[in-house]
């Protein structure tokens, strides 16, 4: 009969056995392996903010009568099952118009290094937030009576609830743009990625995943070269690259005009939970991740501001379809809220 400490040698001999049989299977070493998925490994979680600022910020987001017309929220493009993301390829402003891009998600926005949004426009989340509510989507701007911010504040210093949650959240401040933006801005970077399967394998749970995303996730981190950009636990390096997916939307380059790099040039989504929120890109040129992967493969339009991160690759059809099983291992478990009660008026 074994003792314990032959037991425990036998355990961690076929562990090691094991993970030097699935890296033979994915054709590489155990030890490169082991760095791969090191790169990916998730952080602690970030520490809890004013609790009472989240809640207050939390409500602004669903609630409607941030915008001028009192019936578009922040919620409204961004949905909590979708990794706070939508559907639609382009959303609806306040005015009731297309805009020019899809929704970005928010999922893990918290750790996004500013600046932020899809060109760069904003320096913070609160400054995104401002811009929308005064001068962007929620503003009404395409109206030939635009509503002033200064109706919106007032609506809220109407209501008893929300004026005692005010003075809770920012004791002495006043009730205005500014102190609203900042509620919602805490209230966004609590839209934390749940756990993924792919946490889980990361973590040592073999099962956690399929052999096709295991060598969706090898590929991903070699031939393919996706981790050049889409890099980290949050799969994203938070900077500008033109992919080649369009021809008339500058980008960031509108930001930088005589920046070269910059033009046509996109932030960066992070992939967590991407699969819950096609169609991709900043246009939504992809109607699916398969076709995501298509067009890197491609390599996008070649032109000068063409990221040099992106170049044509050469993939089979199983490889493809092992690219799409690894990132539809980043859906996390637990994401989102249902909308909560909003105060009523008085």
């Amino acid at each position: 009969m074994m003792d314990k400490w032959s037991l425990a040698l036998t355990g961690l001999l076929a562990v090691g056995l094991a993970a030097e049989a699935q890296a033979q299977e994915l054709q590489v070493s155990p030890a490169e392996l082991a760095t791969m998925k090191a790169e990916y490994k998730r952080p602690a979680p970030r520490p809890a903010e004013n609790k009472a600022l989240v809640d207050l910020g939390r409500l602004l987001f669903w609630d409607p009568r941030a915008s001028a017309s009192g019936k578009t929220a922040c919620a409204s493009c961004h949905f909590p099952d979708l990794g706070w993301g939508v559907l639609d390829p382009k959303s609806r402003n306040d005015s009731g118009k297309l805009t020019s891009r899809k929704s970005q998600p928010l999922i893990g926005i918290g750790y996004m290094q500013a600046p932020v949004g899809w060109d760069g426009r904003s320096a913070s989340l609160e400054a995104q937030a401002k811009s929308s509510i005064a001068t962007g989507s929620m503003s009404m701007r395409e109206t030939e009576a635009p509503v002033k911010v200064e109706v919106i504040e007032g609506r809220f210093r109407a209501i008893s609830e929300y004026v005692a949650m005010f003075n809770a959240a920012l004791p002495g401040k006043a009730i205005n743009i500014d102190s609203m933006v900042k509620a919602i801005a805490a209230f966004e970077r609590t839209m934390e990625p749940g756990i993924a399967p792919f946490d889980r394998w990361i973590e040592g749970n073999e099962s956690a995943i399929s052999e096709s995303a295991k060598r969706g996730f090898v590929l991903f981190n070699r031939g393919a070269n996706c981790f050049a950009c889409h890099s980290g636990w949050r799969f994203t390096d938070d900077k500008f690259h033109d992919i080649g997916t369009t021809t008339t939307d500058r980008g960031r380059g509108r930001e930088l005009k005589n920046d070269e790099d910059m033009q046509f040039a996109f932030k960066t989504p992070t992939l967590r939970s991407v699969a819950r929120h096609p169609p991709y890109m900043h246009n939504a040129s992809s109607a699916d991740l398969y076709q995501s992967v298509k067009h890197y493969e491609k390599g996008g339009i070649d032109r000068p501001s063409r990221s040099p991160l992106l170049v044509p690759i050469d993939l089979s059809e199983q490889e493809r379809l092992d690219l799409v099983a690894f990132m539809e291992t980043l859906t996390g478990a637990a994401e989102g809220e249902p909308q909560p009660k909003l105060p009523a008026m008085n």
